[in-house]
């Protein structure tokens, strides 16, 4: 028996964005079989609405230890998944290792304006009162930042714990002169020059698109360096391509369209998927997916054991889904914003999938042209007498795929550009 909702109101949670959220931000809890329709004008009940279709315990115990085994060496230490990750605590933290300090609002603030020009700088505010006046104002949770050379710092400053309060302090009876070259200084000397986000566990398996940095599409690095373990998941994809067949068969069909103008290489299997998610022990803060096929539909699955928690909140909807092994959650995930509730267990060992058609994959031509580019990429990225080489250069150029260099190439290899008729620079033009 499965259960229906309809929610007939949308709660406005864009202050939730990149913030966590917990059982304050719902009223439901979906443990059973459910279907949840999102609101219409006419109150109706379709595939253009649907929000969410749970199913309990749709896969078996060997295919569920399978694709772990297969999938969790995808999730590795990542600092892109943007809002997802959520705000960035007092710690950077690296897999494996410690942790390095963020540069906080505050510590921006003071540096910023220490920094100043000397027209700019209000005399009559001293450090202590600035600091009191910043000390007064709401911290926002940011979702990136800088961190703290620490090697540096600590090469200069002992004790290191509390050291930019003692040198502020410090400054403070210094001229206004002083505290700004000290305070240019530490600007340029202490601070890296990457924006981090906090570091999670995920990473991507099966195929990927063309990126400005690496334009062709392509085996993801863990797909092509473990071939074996990849196919290990396999039956555990198969069957959850049944069940979108089955259960959302216009969003399927949709997909199935999408898939077929694909080469078939650029398919995980036998199903309409052409990567996955793979998350590990990554308590998402509220986000919206994106770059999947807009006509289809997201799932989520979770494996592993010795964990509890975790569900899955809609906070617009006033929903949470209890996903355990085994389940399967087709969710809105593209439209609607979703995150996870804490994660528990004393030792807690949990693994998530969402498998999805990625949209510009579609941009792709056939497996061997896509092949020939990189092969075109790495030649340019090798070849010292190229015009653009330079050390560390990744063999891309502005306008590249449009010049004569590129079409002399696929000749070279009896192949037709498909974009000639459309080039409208070559090679002399472009130097």
């Amino acid at each position: 028996m499965v259960k229906t909702i309809y929610a007939d109101r949308k709660w406005d949670c864009e202050h939730l964005l990149g913030q966590f959220v917990d059982e304050s931000n719902y009223d439901t809890m979906l443990t059973k079989d459910t279907d949840v329709y999102g609101p219409t004008m006419d109150g109706s009940k379709t595939e253009d609405n649907i929000l969410v279709k749970f199913r309990k315990n749709v896969f078996t115990k060997e295919e569920l230890e399978l694709c772990y085994e297969g999938l969790i060496g995808a999730a590795t230490q990542s600092q892109n998944r943007g809002l997802a990750a959520g705000p960035r605590g007092d710690i950077l933290k690296t897999q494996g290792r410690g942790g390095r300090e963020w540069v906080t609002p505050f510590q921006i603030a003071a540096l910023e304006y220490l920094t100043r020009p000397e027209n700019e700088i209000v005399e009559s505010v001293s450090l202590k009162e600035f600091r009191r006046l910043h000390e007064s104002r709401k911290a926002e949770d940011e979702t990136r930042g800088y961190v703290w050379l620490r090697s540096k710092v600590m090469s200069e400053h002992d004790p290191y714990f509390g050291w930019f309060d003692n040198w502020l302090n410090r400054l403070d009876n210094l001229p206004r002169d002083e505290q700004r070259k000290e305070a240019v200084y530490v600007r340029d000397n202490y601070i890296s020059a990457t924006n981090y986000a906090q570091s999670v566990m995920s990473g991507v398996a099966g195929y990927y698109s063309r990126y400005p940095r690496i334009p062709y599409g392509r085996a993801t690095s863990f797909t092509e360096k473990h071939p074996e373990s990849f196919a290990k998941s396999f039956p555990y994809l198969r069957k959850l391509n049944d069940q979108f067949r089955e259960l959302l068969p216009v969003r399927y069909s949709n997909q199935r369209a999408a898939a077929d103008k694909l080469d078939p290489r650029f398919l995980i299997d036998e199903t309409t998927f052409t990567t996955l998610t793979v998350n590990h022990n990554f308590r998402t803060a509220c986000h919206r997916d994106a770059g999947d096929l807009e006509t289809g539909f997201s799932n989520l699955s979770a494996l592993g054991k010795g964990w509890g928690g975790a569900e899955l909140i809609l906070p617009e909807y006033r929903l949470a889904v209890k996903l355990e092994p085994g389940d399967l959650l087709f969710v809105a995930n593209h439209a609607a914003i979703h995150g996870n509730a804490p994660l528990s267990g004393d030792d807690p060992d949990r693994m998530t999938i969402v498998a999805y058609f990625r949209e510009d994959m579609l941009e792709t031509k056939g497996w061997e042209y896509e092949q020939l580019r990189k092969q075109f990429v790495d030649e340019r990225r090798l070849n010292e007498q190229h015009k653009f080489w330079k050390p560390l250069w990744n063999g891309v150029s502005p306008d590249m795929w449009d010049n004569q260099e590129w079409f002399d190439y696929l000749e070279s290899h009896n192949i037709d550009n498909p974009y000639k008729k459309e080039a409208k620079a070559s090679l002399e033009n472009f130097f």
